[in-house]
C-alpha cells in the first residue's frame, strides 16, 4: 500500500484540473452563445410582472408639436412635447413595461405623405401612467449614419 501514497494527490490533481477545464468550457459555450461575436451579456434580463398579449387597449394620434390629434383613453393634459423629437403620451393607468403593457409608435403624417423617422419609448421617468416616445430620423453633419432628434407626428399603440 505504501507505493501508491503518491497516486492520491496525483489523482486529486488531475480531477481539480479537468474540474477546472470543464467549468471554463461551459462558461465560454454560455458566453458564445449568449453575447454578440462572443461577448458576454449585460446581466440586465427582465422579468414582467405581467403577461403581454398583444390586445390593443389606448391609442393616440399625436401631431409634431405635440398636441393630441385624437386619442382613445390617453390624458391630453398631460401629452406634451418635451423637446425637440421628445415627447410624454399620459395615459388613464399605469402603462409600464414591467406590468406588461408593450407600446409601439408608428411615425405618420396624420395625412397624405411619408414620414422620415423612427421613434421608441421607455417608461416615463417621474410619471407611471406616461410614457416617453423618442423620435429621430437619419442625417445631421458628419459621416451617414448618424440620427438627429426631429419632430414628427405619429400614433402609439399600447397593448397588453
Amino acid at each position: 500500500m505504501k507505493c501508491y501514497r503518491w497516486a492520491i494527490p496525483l489523482v486529486a490533481a488531475a480531477t481539480f484540473a479537468l474540474f477546472t477545464v470543464y467549468v471554463h468550457a461551459q462558461y465560454e459555450t454560455a458566453t458564445q452563445a449568449n453575447g454578440l461575436n462572443g461577448l458576454a451579456l449585460a446581466p440586465a434580463d427582465i422579468s414582467l410582472g405581467q403577461a403581454t398579449r398583444g390586445v390593443v387597449f389606448k391609442t393616440a394620434a399625436i401631431n409634431s408639436d405635440g398636441t393630441v390629434a385624437n386619442c382613445f383613453r390617453c390624458v391630453k393634459v398631460s401629452t406634451i412635447h418635451l423637446g425637440t423629437g421628445q415627447y410624454q403620451i399620459a395615459f388613464d393607468e399605469n402603462v409600464q413595461a414591467t406590468n406588461g403593457w408593450s407600446r409601439w409608435v408608428q411615425p405618420d403624417t396624420l395625412g397624405i405623405g411619408s414620414e422620415n423617422a423612427w421613434c421608441n419609448t421607455a417608461d416615463r421617468f417621474s410619471d407611471t401612467s406616461a410614457i416617453y416616445v423618442n423620435c429621430q430620423h437619419e442625417g445631421g453633419s458628419g459621416s451617414m449614419g448618424n440620427s438627429v432628434p426631429v419632430d414628427t407626428s405619429f400614433f402609439i399603440f399600447v397593448a397588453r
